[in-house]
This record gives structure tokens, C-alpha cells and sequence, in this order.
């Protein structure tokens, strides 16, 4: 049995024009602290937030792009550089190579089986999928 601290991320290999770049997957901490710092592209994966600003998102894109890549290069302080010297081919490569590491092929279909397990198909977490307030019991 593996031991939560041995558990160490999958990293991959990308060659860019400077030379090669280490990435790792994301964890939950790092999306949720990169939903947090860029509100727009938090709209744009939430189906029931309120609709992005398209300008918006285009204005925030490249700043969380390159968060991504420098956060998955460890490296989150580069960031600013990131947006400035990759060229558009290197980010690509860079982003496929994060979304590869970070959700897994398996992932929807376990997603799937948790929401549907979960009692969450046509039911919010206990509560009427219309409404805010629990169901009444049941005698």
C-alpha cells in the first residue's frame, strides 16, 4: 500500500524553444486558487454562474495561462514572464501537457459515478433540484 507521503506528481517533460520545461499536474488547491484570482475564466466553467464578458476573458486569458504553465512548472512567480516570451505553439504543447497531468482519462467517468451515486442526479445534495430549502420528511 502506498503511503500519502510517498505520493510524489506525475511530471512530464516539454521541449519549448528555450529548452525543456518540467510540468506537473494541478491539484484541487491550485484550481481553486486560479478560479479565485480570475473570475471570468471561473464563470466560463461554472454552468450556472452568471454569463462571462467576453472581453474580459480574453483580457485575463493570457495572465492565466501562463499561471497555469508556471504553476505547473512550480515555478509560480515566473508568470509574468511566461506570458511574455512563450511563443504560441509552446503554450499549447505546455497546456496539453498540464491537462494530460492533471485530469486524468478516467476523471468524467468517476465524476459521473460520484454524482450519480451521490444521489445527485435530480437532487442537489438533499435538497429539491427547484428550490433552496430541504425536502420535507418522509413518515
Amino acid at each position: 500500500m502506498v503511503s500519502l507521503a510517498d505520493i510524489v506528481p506525475q511530471t512530464r517533460t516539454v521541449e519549448i524553444a528555450q529548452g525543456s520545461l518540467e510540468l506537473r499536474g494541478l491539484g484541487l488547491r491550485h484550481i481553486a486558487e486560479l478560479f479565485l484570482r480570475f473570475s471570468e475564466l471561473r464563470k466560463f466553467f461554472s454552468p450556472n454562474a452568471p454569463d462571462f464578458d467576453l472581453a474580459v476573458l480574453l483580457t485575463e486569458m493570457p495572465d492565466a495561462i501562463a499561471a497555469i504553465i508556471a504553476e505547473a512548472a512550480g515555478q509560480p512567480e515566473a508568470a509574468e514572464r511566461i506570458a511574455d516570451v512563450l511563443s504560441a505553439d509552446d503554450t499549447v504543447a505546455c497546456l496539453l501537457a498540464v491537462k494530460e497531468l492533471t485530469i486524468t482519462p478516467p476523471f468524467f467517468e468517476r465524476l459521473a459515478m460520484l454524482l450519480h451515486e451521490g444521489g445527485v442526479n435530480g437532487r442537489l445534495y438533499g435538497r429539491e433540484a427547484v428550490t433552496t430549502s430541504p425536502p420535507p420528511p418522509s413518515n
